[in-house]
């Protein structure tokens, strides 16, 4: 599996969609449930290509005395450890990435529903992230901007997250910089199964996680990647997730099947909790 790449704890401004206890008979029906108040912690996720066996990476998690995410460390395909630091209000407030011998800090600064995130590249350019949320507290925009030495300053990213009535996301829509256009978009669907990223720091695992789509309440069981053509939207890729689950329903493993242009891959995901 390609290394997670950095764009996708609990604190009252971002408490992981209020992590809502769900019907496991109505996944997407209508109404909002109430939330999950048992706390659940990863401590790691290994991950395989192919055969259960081929271990090619491993994340470990490792929280502080608040039981606050404080390090997240991936070894195998490269090595980076992230840290963490935190506002008294438990808000997450900085973040330090290290991989090999580059450092890269990221700035946390909260203004009413937005959160910025700001640092700088290793081109030396000063990236800016913009997470906007609902009336839900669910982070629903991301806008991403690019300052150069020049002071031009660009828009490189624009999504667009669609949440149904429990707290999944249903589609993701990267929007044009114009800001009306779609240029692509992703699509999901859910069965039952519990989150095991549901009581990180939200912006935390948008950040860190993103390929596994952590911010729903459930994780998804397919994903499909469509990209603007000239004649309407192409399938890119598609993803079919199957889990083996706890008596808990957090799950264990899960089997990741991949197709992109024309050739399918298959990984697995150990998911192991303190």
């Amino acid at each position: 599996m390609r290394r997670f790449q950095f764009l996708w704890v609990i604190t009252f401004f971002f408490i992981s969609c209020d992590d809502p206890s769900l019907n496991q008979q109505d996944i997407d029906g209508d109404g909002f449930v109430e939330p999950i108040l048992e706390l659940k912690q990863l401590s790691t996720i290994d991950i395989a290509q192919n055969v259960m066996t081929n271990i090619t990476e491993d994340i470990n998690i490792q929280y502080n005395q608040q039981e606050l995410v404080r390090q997240i460390s991936f070894n195998g395909v490269s090595n980076t450890v992230y840290t963490f630091q935190y506002a008294e209000n438990n808000r997450l407030e900085a973040a330090v990435k290290t991989d090999d011998s580059i450092i890269t800090t990221y700035n946390f600064t909260y203004i009413n529903d937005t959160v910025f995130i700001e640092y700088v590249d290793t081109n030396g350019d000063v990236v800016e992230k913009q997470l906007f949320t609902d009336n839900q507290n669910r982070i629903n925009r991301v806008v991403t901007t690019i300052t150069g030495s020049t002071g031009n300053t660009v828009q490189t990213e624009d999504l667009r997250y669609r949440y149904t009535a429990n707290f999944n996301v249903d589609r993701i829509d990267s929007i044009d910089s114009n800001g009306f256009s779609i240029i692509s978009y992703s699509e999901f669907t859910y069965e039952f199964n519990n989150n095991p990223f549901r009581d990180m720091n939200d912006v935390l695992r948008l950040l860190v996680f993103p390929e596994f789509v952590p911010y729903t309440r459930y994780l998804p069981k397919s994903r499909n990647d469509f990209a603007a053509t000239a004649s309407g939207f192409d399938l890119e890729r598609s993803f079919n997730y199957t889990y083996t689950l706890r008596d808990d329903e957090f799950p264990s493993l899960r089997d990741v099947t991949k197709t992109e242009g024309g050739t399918t891959t298959t990984s697995f995901e150990f998911f192991n909790y303190l």
